[in-house]
């Protein structure tokens, strides 16, 4: 009976369990290194951002609405090696993320993965590298279409065709 109950709890674990957003995995397998630096933007600075109405755009205070969370992992070294690590976990989890747009050019590569739930986007990480800086930001909510048609363009104008 105990091993039953046992088998069913360790089952159950992972449904049970938050799902860890793609920085949280980075840094559980980089977190020694003192070159990252990760500043996270939590649901409760979120929201007072949203609250705050100075200046605010009212299209954008739409657009990142259902934004949670946000966080930027960045390093100044290895920029590189770095890359090389958060592409590796993309691939490791493969069935989680989903490679949605990408950038390269002589000096900088960008690509932008997503994760999905029941057909929406609930995170958008961008992975940049130019050079030896290496930077993750990682956003998590609902994702809406025209903020990440907002970040394509913006893309586009730094990168012109």
């Amino acid at each position: 009976m105990g091993r039953v109950f046992l088998t069913c709890c360790l089952l159950l674990l992972p449904l049970l369990l938050p799902a860890q957003d793609f920085t949280s995995i980075f840094m559980k397998e980089n977190g020694a290194d003192s070159t990252l630096v990760c500043v996270t933007i939590s649901p409760k600075m979120m929201e007072e951002i949203l609250k705050s109405d100075s200046g605010k755009d009212e299209d954008i205070l739409k657009i990142i609405s259902g934004l949670k969370s946000m966080q930027v992992l960045s390093s100044r070294e290895n920029g590189e090696s770095y890359f090389r690590k958060a592409r590796k976990i993309v691939e490791d989890h493969s069935k989680r993320f989903e490679p949605y747009l990408s950038y390269t050019d002589e000096n900088e590569n960008c690509q932008i993965i997503v994760r999905k739930k029941g057909g929406s986007i609930v995170e958008l990480i961008m992975l940049m590298v130019e050079k030896d800086h290496f930077a993750i930001i990682n956003f998590t909510g609902k994702i809406k279409p025209e903020f990440i048609s907002t970040l394509t363009r913006s893309m586009s104008r730094k990168h012109p065709s």
